[in-house]
């Protein structure tokens, strides 16, 4: 019953993205988005795709920052790996989760002992990044408001994605109190006879170490601006080899409010959901539908590179078995 919900699931993602994407297909001329194709600049292109690089490069430095808080101790170029892994899988499964589970199975597999701590080390990562994330549109979103009120659709998108804003926040209030909740007596005695209690000391433990390093947190949040710099970076030299004169901050305002909305599970890797949100924002700039439609595409389709690149790690840690992977310690040093 449980993998005929997730089948159903699916299919409904599948759904709503075919039809999103049928709907802006039969708007926008593809003839010319292929001649913008044709004529899309090179040497841009390449900025893009190394500053992909720098993006796989500083968020693996953020998780690798909040592994060491568990004690887990990964080297730089094996956090690299599998956050190349975690992209692969984002690329070609539904949602933006898929990269994360994969994440946590490799994570796993390289502590065993610690398999509480591994997987939160990479919710505490996600967790992160979306903070930084919502800090950057937020902030950025006030200056630009006279831009984006020129459009009364595009102050409902703002309004939603500033009600998920508050959602997220509100969340993260809650985590923050959690590990000082959980040290109250009667959470503790609850926790101590339930069903699971093996697994929630694990994570309590877990969770008071995050809460006790908060320069980890700190390193962890300066390697996010540092990822989400390089993403704003990739996108505005897509951007530019598209000949698309969009100024660099408004492109990262849009693009944070983008990431923020189209990371709700409706459709498969925000397809449909990301060029609709586009064209809506590309509007008061006084760019096309199909302009708009093109640098979704182009930009998605270049950041495949480092998604093919992970598929090849991938195929490589599926030749190898757990004890290639782990020491009797727990921890790959």
């Amino acid at each position: 019953m449980a993998k005929f919900r997730r089948l159903a699931w699916l299919f409904l993602r599948a759904v709503v993205s075919m039809g999103l994407l049928a709907a802006i297909v039969w708007r926008v001329p593809w003839n010319a988005i292929g001649e913008a194709l044709r004529e899309a600049s090179p040497s841009w292109l390449f900025a893009a795709i190394l500053l992909g690089g720098a993006q796989v490069t500083f968020a693996s430095m953020r998780w690798r920052a909040l592994l060491g808080v568990q004690e887990i101790a990964l080297t730089l170029a094996e956090t690299v790996q599998l956050t190349l892994i975690g992209h692969f899988f984002n690329a070609f499964l539904p949602g933006s989760t898929g990269g994360d589970l994969a994440r946590i199975y490799y994570a796993v597999r390289v502590a065993p002992k610690q398999k509480a701590a591994a997987s939160l080390s990479v919710v505490y990562d996600r967790f992160v990044g979306v903070i930084v994330l919502l800090f950057i549109g937020c902030s950025l979103c006030l200056p630009l408001y006279p831009l984006f009120s020129k459009s009364s659709l595009v102050l409902k998108v703002l309004f939603a994605f500033f009600l998920v804003a508050g959602g997220i926040l509100l969340f993260a209030l809650l985590a923050w109190l959690l590990p000082w909740l959980l040290r109250r007596r009667p959470i503790w005695l609850l926790e101590r006879h339930a069903p699971f209690h093996r697994l929630l000391e694990e994570l309590s433990h877990a969770l008071r170490r995050f809460a006790a390093d908060w320069n980890a947190t700190a390193r962890a949040s300066l390697f996010s601006f540092g990822a989400h710099g390089s993403t704003f970076g990739f996108a505005w030299c897509a951007a530019s080899a598209l000949h698309l004169p969009i100024p660099f901050w408004v492109l990262t305002a849009i693009l944070a409010i983008v990431s923020v909305l189209d990371a709700i599970p409706i459709s498969i890797s925000g397809l449909g959901v990301r060029e609709g949100l586009l064209v809506l924002f590309f509007q008061p700039l006084g760019l096309t539908s199909a302009q708009a439609v093109t640098f979704s595409l182009f930009f998605f389709g270049t950041t495949l590179f480092w998604s093919f690149a992970g598929g090849i790690v991938y195929w490589q840690h599926k030749a190898k078995g757990p004890g290639e992977e782990s020491h009797g310690n727990g921890s790959v040093g």
